[in-house]
C-alpha cells in the first residue's frame, strides 16, 4: 500500500520521514499554506538537498482565487475569516487539498503517516479519520519519541530549521494565542503585514475582540523582549509540526 508521509516543513515530522525511508513509491507530502516563515521553505529545501527525499508540494486554490493560491486565496475569496471555533483553514488548506492533490495522482486508499510524538498524547487520542480507505499511523508516538528528542537528533545534523518552534506552521496562526503573537511581532514584525491585509473588510476577526494590527501596537510598545524558544502554542492544531 502506497504511504503518504504529511510533511509540514517541522523537525518532527522530518525526521519521522527521514526514519521510514521513503521509496518512490511513497509520496512525501508538504501541504503548503503560503504564509509559513521563509525558513521553513529554506528547510524543506535542504532537506530535500541532504536527505535525497523527494517532497511532494501542492496548495491550495479555487476558481474565484484566479492567481492566488494558499491562504490569501483562501481568505479574499471568502466574507468571514477562519477563527478558533471554525477553523475553515485548517479543512481548506490543508485537509482537502491534500485530498485533492493526492486523487490528482489516482491515490485514494493509503497509509497516512503523521509525526505526532509521544508528548503529544491528546492530538493522536483526538484525532479522526477524515475519509474512507486512509489508515493513518504515528511513528513517532509508537516509538516513544520525544520533542527533545527530536531536537538532539538535529544538532547532529548539518542542517536544521533555524526558527523557533512557535513560528512553525502558519508564522502568526491565531491558534499560538495573543500572548505569543505578541511575543513574535516584537521580533519580526513584518509578518503582521498580511494578516492585517486579511481582516480589512471582512466579518469578523480571526481572534476575538482583537486585530492583528492592535497586536502589532502592543508588541511595538512593549520594551522588554522575550525569548521565543519555550513558547508553546495556547490552543491545539490539527497541522503537523
Amino acid at each position: 500500500m502506497i504511504r503518504v508521509i504529511n510533511f509540514s516543513g517541522g523537525k518532527s515530522s522530518a525526521l519521522m520521514a527521514i526514519l521510514l525511508k521513503p521509496t518512490p513509491d511513497d509520496i512525501v507530502l508538504f501541504t503548503d499554506t503560503g504564509w509559513e516563515h521563509p525558513l521553513t521553505y529554506k528547510f524543506i529545501k535542504d532537506f530535500e538537498l541532504f536527505e535525497g527525499i523527494k517532497v511532494h508540494k501542492t496548495t491550495y486554490s479555487n476558481k474565484k482565487s484566479g492567481n492566488e493560491k494558499g491562504f490569501e486565496a483562501l481568505v479574499n475569496t471568502r466574507k468571514s475569516l477562519p477563527n478558533r471555533m471554525k477553523r475553515l483553514c485548517t479543512v481548506d488548506l490543508k485537509v482537502m487539498t491534500a485530498k485533492r492533490y493526492l486523487r490528482s495522482l489516482g491515490i485514494r486508499t493509503f497509509e497516512n503517516y503523521i509525526g505526532f510524538r509521544i508528548d503529544e498524547p491528546q492530538r493522536v487520542s483526538r484525532h479522526s479519520e477524515q475519509f474512507k480507505k486512509v489508515f493513518t499511523k504515528f511513528p513517532l508516538y509508537d516509538q516513544g519519541i520525544t520533542k527533545n528528542m527530536v531536537n538532539q537528533y538535529w544538532l547532529l545534523k548539518p542542517y536544521n530549521l533555524e526558527i523557533p518552534s512557535i513560528l512553525g506552521n502558519c508564522d502568526l496562526c491565531f491558534l499560538k494565542g495573543k500572548d505569543n503573537i505578541i511575543k513574535i511581532l516584537q521580533l519580526y514584525p513584518e509578518l503582521a503585514n498580511k494578516w492585517i491585509k486579511a481582516e480589512e473588510g471582512k466579518l469578523g476577526t480571526f481572534i476575538q475582540g482583537v486585530k492583528y494590527k492592535d497586536l502589532l501596537q502592543i508588541a511595538q510598545s512593549q520594551k522588554s523582549l522575550f525569548d521565543l524558544s519555550e513558547a508553546m502554542p495556547a490552543y491545539n492544531c490539527s497541522c503537523t509540526n
